[in-house]
């Protein structure tokens, strides 16, 4: 047996302690996903998905039918339990996946009846509260005695009035790739908008870019970058980005100014494909792309990345911040952390001061990250150095709150912008 000095194994067992020390460390710095992630969320290399079959079904001797024909939709299987009890199964797109189950489908009967229709999810537990609508443009929630949920089992039962014109349901309104082409069109009449294609999807639909702004080429102007509707169900974040954005692009004086300085660089719907196959979460390559912004191994990032860059060799531009819409079950704010130096620095802390100020009643929560995650806001700090945020709207969010905060969230931006330039003039 070998007797050790004691300074020796003093020193040895320094060495050993530094040396677990730094893996831990290392490891701790790796970013594997946030709390409520699937493992595996960032391996972003393509998965298979599940296609979902597009079909109507009828039960009950055929006096009950649904459909899913339609895009958005998500309906998996429709089947008869008893005299009045009918279920529909709802699937993701494959698995594991956030819980995010989306569905949207027709049902109708060949006679006026009422029955009791049960949503079941496999891979997931019901979220959305339904929203009916007769004629798939206008939506209302489905009253509150009309459904009963069970936490356990993760269903939801619905007591609904059918009869022969079909009745839509679905988890938000309906916001597909079709209307936001319509409200691109509509903005691209306005002289100071332009609307590009900076590249395709998966399955070959465009990836769409505006461009808003009506400065002189030659004039140095600041740049904000406007990215949504990265996951499929996200609706309110999605009708949140086109409320911002039209205020960008109004006729009002304060836009007006601020396009004279700024121009936006926004891409709402950045997952065309998922949106169109009533996706829970995934793009068509079954990848979450807000978490492929250091890889880039989708298309949909790859085209959007690759649009930005020659800003950073752009002398006449410089990116002054970066908004990422989504959705949640509440408004929540998720800026980069303080201690970390941005440009223009706290800047989404001064814009949520402000909103405060403006709406004392409303709902807000912050919680603020560093910048090792592999999303949108974190590439734009990573790449151009400004601030950043990723900002989450409230599923149930009332649909006139919505749009009067979201306004004035786009005031109070512009305002901001403004006075930050003029601080460096």
């Amino acid at each position: 047996m070998t007797i050790r000095h004691p300074v020796i194994l003093l020193a040895y067992s320094l060495v050993i302690l530094s040396l677990l020390l730094v893996v831990n460390c290392s490891s701790s710095e790796e970013f594997s996903g946030f709390s409520y992630d699937p493992e595996g969320v960032t391996i972003t290399t393509d998965k298979e998905i599940q296609p979902q079959h597009k079909r109507r079904i009828g039960v009950n001797k055929g006096s009950i039918w649904i459909s899913n024909e339609f895009a958005g939709a998500r309906m998996n299987d429709f089947y008869q339990v008893n005299d009045t009890l009918y279920r529909v199964l709802i699937e993701p797109e494959n698995h594991p996946v956030n819980n995010s189950p989306w569905y949207a489908f027709k049902i109708w009967s060949d006679s006026s009846k009422t029955v009791d229709l049960q949503l079941t999810y496999k891979h997931g537990k019901h979220r959305y509260i339904p929203k009916l609508s007769h004629d798939g443009r206008n939506w209302q929630r489905i009253d509150s005695a009309k459904v009963r949920t069970d936490t356990t089992a993760g269903t939801a039962t619905l007591t609904l009035h059918i009869d022969t014109e079909p009745l839509w349901v679905a988890a938000q309104e309906i916001l597909t790739g079709k209307k936001y082409n319509q409200w691109a069109d509509s903005l691209a009449s306005k002289p100071w908008v332009t609307i590009d294609t900076v590249g395709y999807s998966h399955q070959h639909r465009p990836i769409y870019k505006m461009l808003i702004g009506q400065a002189d080429s030659s004039q140095p102007q600041g740049v904000v970058i406007i990215t949504g509707r990265q996951h499929p169900p996200e609706v309110t974040g999605g009708i949140a980005s086109q409320i911002f954005i039209n205020e960008l692009a109004s006729e009002k004086p304060l836009a007006s100014q601020f396009r004279k300085e700024f121009e936006v660089w926004a891409y709402p719907l950045a997952n065309p494909d998922g949106v169109q196959q009533g996706h829970w979460r995934h793009n068509a390559g079954g990848v979450d792309l807000n978490r492929d912004w250091i890889n880039f191994n989708q298309p949909e990032t790859q085209e959007i990345r690759d649009d930005l860059l020659p800003l950073k060799r752009d002398s006449l531009r410089k990116v002054y911040y970066g908004i990422d819409f989504h959705s949640t079950d509440e408004n929540i704010f998720y800026p980069i952390n303080r201690e970390i130096d941005t440009f223009p620095q706290d800047f989404t802390f001064q814009w949520i001061d402000s909103l405060k100020k403006a709406f004392p009643d409303y709902p807000v929560d912050v919680e603020a990250f560093d910048t090792s995650s592999p999303i949108t806001k974190n590439w734009v700090y990573r790449t151009f150095g400004a601030d950043g945020v990723t900002y989450e709207l409230n599923d149930e969010a009332n649909r006139d709150s919505l749009r009067t905060v979201t306004q004035q969230s786009a005031h109070i931006i512009m305002r901001q912008l403004l006075e930050e330039k003029k601080k460096r003039k």
